[in-house]
């Protein structure tokens, strides 16, 4: 027996029992005569009849499943299933008190027994159904935070899909202009490409990883690049280290640096500079990602940074934000802020620049 079973229960034998007290007393009052055992018998005969009707009232209401959450259905079966067992109990009750007690056929009194046992009945009905309605309600409810939940999460896994293979094709072209040229140069490309791999690999099956092992991939990406672009690119790195264990999307950095580079650092004949800077600022992680570059339509940014801001509230809430702006003449920032619980205090950055 569940909880709800014993709430019923406890319900049941407490409620009819104090309800049908009051009738004990009154038949005690009007009725001297009548030996007291007969009264009590009465008393308990009733409880007994009561639990039982609406005992399999609600049998009934389980077995076929009838809605309780459409008023103009529910209404005049209430209705109706009170009037039916005021007429039960009635019909029951009135033999048994003109066998017991002094009272004559008390046909003149008929309707009085009705709205007597029709009280009740109709109250009963009425708090079961209260119940039955927010019980279904709470239910539906936790229904759909679940299937939200679901929902976000294959979409969550759907993003992270389709943003791997964009990344693994610039790549790659990365490495192949130096096989012929540098074979060990491309040897060591093809170490960090499966290093990058690898933590692509792992991060399809998380939901989140930590901003230090974000950047070891960001690291192994810009490592690619550094080689295909050489002088031409630029890395600033001023990263705070209680940040390091704070929680970002996977690949999320990786998207940003990916579009900072193609979208900027690619177009000048001279190349330009990538900055990374994080910090924790009034409990919130704040990531800026500034590249040299114009901003275009940020639709031209391809998947990833289309859908960066999507996959920050699906997995922080609304309080995430992303935006990307044009911060300088020739510098575009993007940003990434991330509600934290519990910020560390700050120390120092870490600036590494890579030339």
């Amino acid at each position: 027996m569940n909880n709800k079973e014993k709430v019923y229960w406890i319900c049941q034998l407490v409620a009819w029992p104090l309800w049908l007290s009051n009738d004990l007393l009154t038949y005690s009052l009007e009725f001297k005569e009548t030996e007291n055992w007969v009264l009590v018998l009465n008393y308990f005969i009733n409880i007994v009849l009561s639990i039982f009707l609406t005992h399999q009232y609600r049998r009934y209401v389980k077995k076929f499943n009838r809605d309780v959450s459409d008023y103009r259905k529910v209404v005049p079966q209430v209705l109706l299933t009170a009037c039916v067992l005021a007429c039960v109990m009635t019909a029951l009750n009135i033999p048994f008190d003109v066998f017991t007690t002094e009272m004559e056929y008390p046909g003149g009194h008929l309707f009085s027994f009705l709205f007597f046992w029709g009280k009740p009945m109709l109250i009963w009905l009425i708090l079961y159904h209260m119940f039955q309605y927010l019980e279904t309600t709470r239910e539906i409810a936790v229904e759909k935070v679940k299937l939200e939940s679901l929902a976000k999460e294959t979409e969550a896994k759907v993003l992270r899909a389709q943003l791997n293979p964009h990344f693994m094709f610039n790549a790659l072209n990365s490495i192949r202009a130096l096989i012929l040229e540098d074979p060990d140069r491309a040897q060591k490309g093809i170490t960090q490409m499966s290093n990058i791999l690898r933590s692509s690999l792992l991060a399809d099956r998380r939901q989140t990883v930590t901003l230090g092992e974000e950047m070891r991939t960001v690291d192994d990406y810009l490592a690619l690049e550094k080689i295909r672009y050489e002088e031409r690119l630029e890395v600033r790195r001023n990263v705070y280290p209680e940040t390091t264990n704070c929680l970002v999307p996977p690949m999320m950095l990786q998207t940003l640096v990916e579009n900072a580079i193609k979208h900027g650092v690619s177009k000048p004949i001279k190349g330009g500079f990538v900055s990374i800077e994080s910090k924790l600022n009034q409990n919130r992680l704040e990531i800026r990602i500034s590249n040299t570059g114009i901003l275009q339509d940020t639709d031209s940014g391809g998947f990833g940074l289309k859908n960066t801001e999507r996959r920050l509230k699906l997995l922080f809430g609304e309080d995430a934000e992303f935006k990307i702006y044009q911060s300088a003449k020739d510098v575009v920032c993007a940003e990434v802020l991330i509600p934290m619980e519990n910020p560390k205090p700050k120390e120092a950055p870490v600036v590494v620049n890579v030339e």
